[in-house]
């Protein structure tokens, strides 16, 4: 189906017609919130509408919701210098609409030069718990790299 015919189905029907302006009328709003806001806040709200020139937008969570709050004076001021007839800036909390993405998990490899200075580090030291902890990186190392303790400069158990 083309969107031409989509387009007219919408407006077929006045209950339809509405329904497409009201649509058409948040996503612009939405774009306008992400133009004006600051990004990381503009990313964790959502527009809901605007009702009697109060600007109703749904955070991600109440520190969210707080800083919006804080900034809203601000805000509301850009969106008057663009023409829009907004008095104010209603905030609601809406947990989890609209999650951040998920980052994959930060991986640290140990370079060969760095293994061999904690072999001779942990070769130095006296039995303790921080020459424990030593060992068992070293010995992480090893069996990620398939290299043996005693090749990265230090001593088998």
């Amino acid at each position: 189906m083309s969107v031409r015919k989509l387009q007219s189905y919408f407006t077929s029907t006045t209950g339809l017609a509405a329904l497409a302006e009201r649509i058409a009328r948040l996503t612009e709003l939405q774009r306008l919130w992400e133009k004006l806001a600051p990004p990381p806040l503009a990313q964790m709200c959502k527009v809901s509408g605007l009702q009697d020139r109060i600007l109703v937008l749904y955070a991600n969570n109440g520190a969210i919701a707080a800083k919006v709050r804080q900034l809203a004076p601000t805000v509301l001021e850009k969106f008057q210098k663009r023409g829009l007839e907004v008095t104010a800036i209603l905030v609601r909390v809406q947990a989890g609409f609209r999650l951040p993405e998920e980052r994959p998990p930060k991986t640290l490899r140990l370079g060969s030069a760095g293994a061999t200075r904690l072999g001779q580090l942990a070769d130095q030291l006296e039995a303790s718990p921080l020459k424990q902890a030593i060992e068992a990186m070293l010995e992480r190392h090893a069996v990620e790299n398939g290299a043996s303790h005693e090749d990265q400069g230090g001593k088998n158990k």
